[in-house]
């Protein structure tokens, strides 16, 4: 079992009074047991990187990343998106080429960074995504849940991607210690099809939604994409409008 978490370590070329610039990297451990844990070098990129997923299976033999290159411990910068890298090896991880799979998008839920959240579910269609993307808003940065699919031989290249969100904060979920944010790293698929999300909110609470890999599936693959302007998304609206007046 393999963990991969951000780490954090200040700035060197920071100046003597600057207490808050940080660097952003990806730590990786290892466990058999869940009980004693093997850490194993830090990820080594290009650039930085706060959020980063192990791919469950290989690729033409080797680790594969989803990765989230940006140039700074917070903003993106001219980074951001979701990258796909490959490792020859785990203990000694190193990524020389990101590419792009999923990325940031002008005025849509992930128009200031995204990332991947758990490590994708495999599917007769594709590998399932759930991915957070970030938006500024008069009231802050907004986080939000949000799917997409890649090919099943090709995990890097997208196949479906539906327009908004799948999941936003709402009611208590927009309250906390860093409010208006969904996030998560975590959900299970059953021998039966059930999916459980594990997502958090606000940096405060732990919630669980149920669904099945079916709906996702279906939703992902049947959900129109972002029309990106005022136009296209009316257009699209008035044709499910119709569709669903037959």
């Amino acid at each position: 079992i393999y963990g991969v978490f951000c780490t954090e370590r200040k700035d060197p070329d920071a100046p003597l009074h600057d207490l808050s610039s940080a660097v952003a990297g990806a730590g990786i451990a290892r466990t058999k047991d869940l009980r004693s844990w093997e850490r194993l070098n830090d990820l080594k990129t290009l650039n930085q990187q706060r959020n980063v997923v192990l791919h469950p299976e290989f690729t033409d033999g080797k680790y594969a990343f989803y990765t989230r290159p940006q140039d700074g411990f917070i903003d993106a910068g001219s980074g951001g998106g979701i990258g796909w890298g490959l490792s020859e090896s785990i203990e000694n991880a190193s990524i020389d080429d990101e590419t792009i799979i999923d990325e940031r998008i002008y005025h849509t839920i992930k128009e200031s960074k995204n990332g991947q959240g758990p490590p994708p579910i495999k599917t007769d269609k594709g590998w399932l995504h759930l991915a957070h993307g970030v938006r500024g808003t008069a009231a802050g940065l907004r986080y939000v849940l949000y799917l997409f699919m890649t090919e099943l031989k090709r995990p890097w290249v997208r196949t479906y991607a539906p327009g908004g969100y799948l999941i936003a904060p709402q009611d208590e979920e927009r309250i906390g210690d860093v409010s208006n944010v969904l996030f998560s790293n975590g959900w299970i698929k059953d021998p039966g099809g059930r999916v459980l999300i594990y997502y958090a909110s606000s940096d405060t609470r732990v919630h669980v939604a149920e669904t099945d890999v079916d709906t996702l599936v279906d939703y992902a693959v049947n959900t129109p994409p972002d029309a990106l302007t005022s136009p296209g998304s009316v257009k699209e609206r008035i044709r499910i409008i119709k569709a669903n007046l037959r």
